[in-house]
């Protein structure tokens, strides 16, 4: 089992429990939770946040940036290649010297945890993936008849019309964050969509639109508090590349089921609608509930 970690369960004893029940189990960290452990910037934080892992050092993985990661998922195999290696050896170096108290080895911790001006860019720019997504969703929500909202807010039946207006929002949205990505230069092909990053994120996003949905839309979210449930569903999609998510968010871990819901049912593999078996998790859509 590989599961994604959210930084807060770095120090959760539950962590422990899972590491050291199956030496098969590992952890894997997101560009995200390395600066969220950064953050305070001492090494008594880092060193606090990292002592349960630093007695695995053998089963952490520490994934390449989101970025760069936004154009690997493009290939076909290109989920295949999401760690890095040179970081996950340096981070379990490290994490040997957590062990044994050597704190001036720090350096060993590379880029992932020496984040300083990288993290903040790297939120501003969450902060502005968040704005997309509240536009473009509020833009949608606006679409639903009142009576279609008080059916997504009760979890009931929806229309065809809903769920179809659902696939164009998720399609809708992957397009814009394809376009305002700066690496990416062209569409990428049909084929292309289903295994990328920058898609699972945002089947991932419009589905926690349903729960903002429940408290009045994105509209009345601040940008803050939209670009904190941004961050979560970075967590949430690079989990449905892997075996789940250590989390001790009861909404992330609803949405990651929902998620990994949603992408095996509403879309064949090519990214070819298939309106009649969509089904939204926690809805009932044709005759199934998730």
């Amino acid at each position: 089992m590989k599961k994604v970690i959210d930084a807060n369960f770095f120090q959760d004893p539950r962590l422990e429990n899972y590491l050291k029940s199956d030496k098969s189990n590992a952890v894997v960290f997101i560009d995200c939770a390395g600066m969220e452990a950064h953050k305070g910037n001492t090494f008594k934080n880092l060193f606090k946040s990292l002592e349960i892992v630093s007695k695995f050092p053998e089963q952490a993985f520490v994934l390449k940036g989101t970025r760069d990661i936004a154009k690997l998922t493009l290939a076909s195999d290109g989920f295949k290649k999401l760690v890095d290696v040179p970081q996950t050896r340096a981070f379990r170096s490290f994490c040997s010297s957590i062990q044994h108290g050597i704190q001036d080895k720090m350096s060993l911790i590379v880029p992932l945890f020496q984040q300083g001006q990288l993290a903040s860019a790297h939120f501003d720019r969450l902060k502005k993936d968040a704005a997309i997504v509240a536009n473009s969703i509020e833009e949608l929500t606006k679409s639903f008849k009142k009576e279609d909202l008080k059916v997504i807010r009760k979890k009931e039946r929806l229309t065809t019309e809903v769920k179809d207006k659902v696939i164009y929002g998720i399609l809708r949205l992957t397009d814009l964050l394809f376009q305002d990505h700066p690496d990416i230069q062209k569409r990428p092909q049909p084929e292309q969509i289903r295994n990328s990053y920058i898609f699972r994120f945002a089947v991932s996003a419009y589905l926690l639109d349903f729960h903002w949905i429940s408290d009045g839309g994105p509209g009345k979210v601040k940008l803050d508090k939209l670009r904190n449930d941004c961050v979560d569903m970075n967590y949430v999609a690079y989990a449905t590349f892997f075996d789940g998510i250590l989390t001790r968010d009861s909404k992330m871990k609803e949405i990651y089921r929902e998620t990994c819901f949603f992408l095996k049912n509403a879309f064949q593999t090519k990214l070819g609608i298939s309106s009649g078996s969509c089904v939204l998790p926690n809805m009932v859509l044709g005759g199934k509930r998730g």
